[in-house]
């Protein structure tokens, strides 16, 4: 199997979500919106433009919208395109969308083996609205399909006294494998600080009970700025969907100040990549857990991004099923 070429983080441009979750960050710049996708250019200009020829190899197409990112139908259809391209699909969702991942799950069992979808944990979302057996119902179809999955919870003051009983909840659904745990971000700050009234130290220590490589080596990365070569703007970079748009990284201050090119106006042509090179303006890596793990920064010693996202439960099954545990073993090439 050979490596990724590029890791893209696309931005599917919808701020529409079910949810209302505190810790949000659509949420805490209160920027929800019910616009639909609109796509502004034909579907044989992205096929042409996103290629494997064209982009070099396989990618990773990492589809995250500002709100719910399968609440629109269309995820669907450019997910089944991208796959149809031979590239590697993950979908980040709130995992209560049951019509859309069942038409995910329509799609070819020869592609499917390249989906990664990371389903995103929000206790007292699924909670009020009666929808934990929604959301496990979906996980377990995922599970027992071709395509491979995750858990995450963001962590987050008010859940900490609720960890027993998510733990149990996750020893009888999941058979014992726990979620992973992200790091929150404040937004709202510069130095983008960890969203939490904790001391570091004390957040470290309530939160490290999952047992969570991406929890532990986000946790080490967080506020610890790089000067090392990166080569964000080549091996990974910043996709909005429907405009073509790209940016070297979506961590900057000023995201728009990153915009390099638009992928889709000249489809056959060359991709003039931007490296970021010395000249990270970030606290610390903006998605460490993705990009240092596939190596943007290639002389760094880091976990593979596959232990990021893995777990095994008491059964010994695997999250990430077996192509797709080699494939995000990888470094991007």
């Amino acid at each position: 199997m050979e490596a990724p070429r590029h890791f893209i983080n696309c931005y599917v441009p919808s701020q529409t979500c079910n949810f209302r979750c505190d810790y949000c960050y659509i949420g805490q710049k209160k920027d929800f919106d019910g616009k639909r996708i609109e796509h502004t250019y034909p579907m044989d200009t992205i096929k042409r433009a996103l290629s494997k020829e064209r982009m070099g190899g396989i990618c990773i197409f990492n589809l995250c919208a500002g709100g719910e990112t399968l609440i629109q139908s269309e995820v669907v259809q450019i997910t089944r395109v991208l796959l149809e391209l031979g590239h590697n699909v993950s979908i980040v969702t709130n995992g209560t969308m049951t019509n859309n991942i069942d038409m995910l799950l329509g799609i070819p069992e020869d592609l499917l083996n390249m989906l990664y979808i990371k389903f995103s944990f929000h206790y007292f979302e699924l909670k009020k609205r009666n929808m934990l057996d929604v959301f496990f119902s979906n996980v377990h179809k995922i599970q027992n399909s071709k395509a491979s999955f995750s858990i995450d919870i963001t962590p987050y003051d008010e859940l900490i006294q609720y960890i027993g009983d998510i733990r149990g909840i996750f020893e009888k659904e999941m058979k014992g494998a726990m979620p992973h745990i992200s790091v929150a971000r404040d937004v709202t700050t510069a130095e983008l600080r960890i969203l939490t009234k904790l001391t570091r130290e004390e957040y470290k220590k309530i939160w490290s009970v999952f047992d969570s490589a991406k929890f532990d080596y986000k946790i080490q990365e967080f506020q610890k700025p790089h000067k090392e070569y990166c080569y964000a703007g080549n091996k990974s970079f910043s996709l909005e969907l429907v405009t073509g748009n790209c940016r070297i990284c979506d961590g900057a201050p000023n995201p728009k100040e990153m915009d390099f090119y638009n992928i889709y106006d000249h489809p056959m042509e060359k991709i003039p990549f931007v490296e970021i090179g010395h000249n990270c303006p970030t606290a610390h890596c903006y998605n460490c857990h993705a990009l240092l793990t596939l190596g943007t920064i290639p002389e760094l010693d880091t976990p593979s991004y596959a232990t990021m996202l893995d777990r095994v439960d008491n059964e010994g099954n695997h999250w990430l099923k077996d192509d797709m545990r080699e494939f995000y073993s990888y470094r991007i090439m």
